[in-house]
């Protein structure tokens, strides 16, 4: 498998003419900030909190893949595969991971970085009884209020095309548009 930018037409009409054939789009999705974005409407019973690495770490990991397990190609991650990818990094800031609970049950989350050129959306996850509650762009909403009140005027985040959950929909919902793609080929 090899992936290739929308803008690389010589990489990919070489991975045509060998064979390869794209089978999956991926898409990095943003949204500019010109206004403070709207506010979250949290559905009823949710609490929203930060991140508390010491409490909340093995949580969030089996939360994060429980919500991803139905997507393409998923495979499961050990805690401290996990944790070196996420927990490790120089940029994490806990108060920028947003967790909505359902009494003290992990409901969904929305696990932020900020970045250079803004603030980025590594996972956004709502666990399968949550969904199509508005939890999704609540936790959208919140992590862009955040940034904004930061300073970050952009904010993004990557997502399968042909993701079955519906994010693309979500992520348009909440403003963000396409602003660039990938292709795997196979």
């Amino acid at each position: 498998q090899f992936i290739a930018h929308e803008n690389e037409p010589i990489t990919k009409r070489l991975l045509e003419t060998n064979g390869f054939a794209v089978i999956r789009h991926f898409w990095r999705m943003q949204i500019a900030m010109t206004a403070p974005p709207p506010a979250p409407i949290w559905p009823a019973h949710i609490t929203l909190r930060t991140f508390d690495p010491a409490r909340d770490a093995r949580a969030v990991h089996a939360a994060v893949e429980e919500a991803f397990a139905d997507h393409w190609e998923h495979s499961d991650s050990s805690f401290e595969e996990w944790a070196r990818w996420n927990l490790e990094r120089s940029n994490l800031d806990p108060t920028l991971w947003f967790l909505a609970l359902d009494g003290e049950e992990i409901a969904g989350t929305a696990l932020c970085f900020p970045e250079l050129d803004g603030g980025w959306v590594r996972n956004l996850a709502v666990r399968r009884p949550w969904r199509h509650q508005g939890l999704g762009l609540a936790l959208l909403q919140q992590a862009f209020g955040e940034f904004y009140r930061r300073g970050q005027r952009s904010v993004g985040l990557g997502v399968d095309a042909s993701n079955l959950t519906g994010a693309t929909r979500l992520y348009e919902r909440a403003g963000m548009s396409v602003s660039k793609q990938f292709d795997l080929y196979q």
